[in-house]
């Protein structure tokens, strides 16, 4: 088949969710069909050549996205408010990128067109000689919905309101020139098929490469340490960690006051640099590997109270054998059994009673490590996944 792909970015370095998803499945797909990858950015940088070097066809459109800082940043936020589309939608939309799109589609002439993030469905719009997938990483608007249940800023609140309700009416109408879409948990599946249950959707869970992330014997945890990994740039890991250390940190500390904490993943703002100035917390930034972070840790947490999808970073603590202690929403879309292969926690007091039990309790860190650890090679392998994938292309492509 012929694929071509429409996204914000190539998907390199492996450093967050959705690139790691993005091109753990279309690499794969890339060893049987022909995968064009239509993206921002140009052809000297080092994930154009990753792409280039993992059998994709990377084109790139040379037009910057804009940063979220400085003034022409909030007087588009402002310019916004007029727009029927929303923020995260209009930043990416750009004549330059739809002349490009244009040219390789009269170029190329796909059997498929996949848009890799919700955003990027607006291109497909006016599309209609040409079978359609859009491909899910969240509902977007329910992250957004519940930045408006957590905000206290009554401005920023108001603000919010608007962009959920304008990402709730895009995601709506997106359902009905789509021919396939594809979500990460059958959750969300769901919640689509509520909006339109005519539409095909098939559940293509995130994955993890079990060969890369596995138990690591040689590194004994000691001391009680806690880990947690993901992107410091994306606003639902911000507020889980200040979450954490705003109401689990003080009742954590009481009763273990030796307790440490590292909290691993790139771009940290300020306000969690400063973490850094307690004895007991390390904020790295950007690390070139999360496992010996992992692996030196006696318990993964995910203290998340915004986001959607399924989290791969639970799925790679699991596979290292480490028992995780999250949120309901935190392990949202995960075929997860409590107090099994993880422990769920909603809760300051409950969560941090459960940090504890873990601590206390060497067994129970090695029944839950373990059961995670078979989860995952029972459902999350991303060869599995990648076929799964392949299968609903070829079946929306003939329809």
């Amino acid at each position: 088949m012929k694929i071509l792909v429409l996204d914000e970015e190539f998907p390199f370095p492996l450093n967050t969710g959705k690139r790691i998803r993005s091109f753990n499945l279309l690499s794969r797909l890339a060893t049987r069909h022909e995968v064009y990858y239509l993206a921002y950015g140009n052809g000297l940088s080092d994930g154009f050549k990753a792409l280039k070097a993992a059998g994709m066809n990377p084109i790139a459109v040379n037009h910057e996205i804009q940063k979220k800082s400085g003034l022409v940043f909030y007087f588009k936020l402002f310019i916004n408010l007029f727009s029927s589309d929303p923020y995260i939608v209009s930043s990416h939309y750009s004549e330059s990128f739809l002349d490009k799109f244009r040219e390789v589609l009269k170029d190329f002439n796909p059997d498929i067109l996949l848009a890799e993030w919700t955003p990027y469905a607006k291109y497909l719009s006016t599309v209609v000689a040409v079978k359609k997938i859009i491909v899910t990483h969240n509902i977007e608007n329910r992250i957004w919905e519940r930045y408006y249940r957590n905000e206290s800023n009554l401005l920023k609140k108001y603000f919010i309101y608007l962009q959920w309700r304008k990402l709730l009416n895009f995601e709506r109408n997106m359902l009905f020139f789509a021919d396939g879409l594809t979500t990460v948990s059958d959750l969300e599946r769901n919640e689509f098929l509520a909006l339109n249950d005519r539409l095909s959707i098939e559940v293509i869970d995130n994955g993890v490469d079990l060969d890369y992330f596995k138990p690591d014997v040689k590194i004994d945890p000691t001391g009680h340490s806690l880990v947690f990994t993901g992107s410091m740039d994306w606003r639902p890991n911000q507020d889980s960690i200040r979450y954490f250390m705003s109401d689990i940190h003080p009742l954590l500390l009481k009763q273990c006051p030796d307790y440490t904490i590292t909290i691993v993943g790139r771009n940290p703002p300020p306000d969690i640099m400063r973490y850094n100035d307690y004895d007991y917390v390390t904020v790295t930034g950007t690390v070139d590997d999360v496992r010996p972070y992992i692996a030196g840790a006696q318990v993964y947490i995910v203290p998340l109270r915004i986001g959607g999808g399924s989290r791969l970073k639970i799925l790679e603590a699991m596979a290292m054998g480490k028992p995780v202690v999250s949120t309901s929403i935190g392990a949202e879309g995960l075929a997860v059994t409590p107090d099994t292969d993880i422990i769920l926690a909603d809760d300051p007091a409950t969560f941090t009673a459960s940090i504890l039990r873990l601590f206390a309790d060497p067994g129970l860190r090695k029944y839950v490590g373990s059961a995670g650890r078979l989860l995952v090679e029972r459902l999350y392998d991303w060869d599995r996944l990648s076929h799964k994938l392949e299968a609903f292309i070829r079946r929306i492509a003939s329809l």
